[in-house]
């Protein structure tokens, strides 16, 4: 599958300043209107001119979504330094009984956990809580109970699903990227095709009114 190439913007300024043209242009057309419907300009499309100013206005920031998915992450980070925490326990307490050169504290997991994508603690940390019960009488001494394993299943679920919660963050704010180039471009377009229209009117009437409509 060929890879999907990058939807580039067709304007050079912000969206804030693209608003503040396509703004402008509606007003200048509708000085010039007599000039513009004779130039096939209708309701209609002034109707999907503003709606694609509102399309542009109403669309969220990145710095919105951006926000987003730093709260996502923050929240996956948090989720992971409180399993971290309780899988350093089971380790400590395997580690007193059987000895880090034991099978038995192998079968485990790896104790690097701070080294460790996120995918990979999540196995670990199942392969931990599965473990934990077959050996709880030998661990009891050192406080590893049923409740604790239970508590560090929990632990590793909630850090699953802020996993998931955090890459649909970034999904989203990605789609939401290509969103609003795609919503910014259209509008422009109408902006520079008003513009230019607006230019040929006054091309050799009005040097003023001309200049109106350049947009750079």
């Amino acid at each position: 599958m060929a890879k999907k190439e990058p939807i580039l913007l067709k304007f050079r300024f912000t969206y804030g300043e693209l608003k503040q043209k396509a703004d402008v242009t509606l007003l200048l057309i509708d000085r010039d209107l007599a000039e513009f419907t004779d130039r096939g300009f209708t309701p209609a499309k002034r109707a999907e001119l503003e709606a694609a100013i509102e399309a542009v206005a109403d669309f969220p920031a990145d710095y919105q979504m951006e926000g987003m998915q730093m709260s996502a992450t923050d929240a996956k980070d948090t989720a992971r330094d409180v399993l971290e925490s309780k899988m350093r326990t089971v380790f400590l307490a395997v580690k007193t009984v059987f000895g880090v050169k034991s099978a038995t504290y192998r079968a485990f997991g790896k104790a690097n956990l701070t080294k460790q994508q996120d995918d990979e603690l999540i196995r670990n940390a199942k392969d931990m809580v599965a473990e934990i019960p077959e050996h709880l009488a030998d661990l009891a001494d050192e406080g590893i109970t049923l409740e604790k394993a239970e508590q560090l299943d929990a632990a590793k679920n909630t850090f699953d699903v802020a996993i998931d919660a955090q890459r649909r963050a970034i999904k989203n704010r990605d789609k939401a990227t290509e969103k609003r180039i795609l919503l910014g471009n259209a509008l422009y377009e109408l902006v520079a095709k008003y513009n230019e229209t607006g230019k040929d009117i006054w091309y050799s009437i009005s040097e003023a009114k001309y200049n109106d409509y350049i947009i750079y």
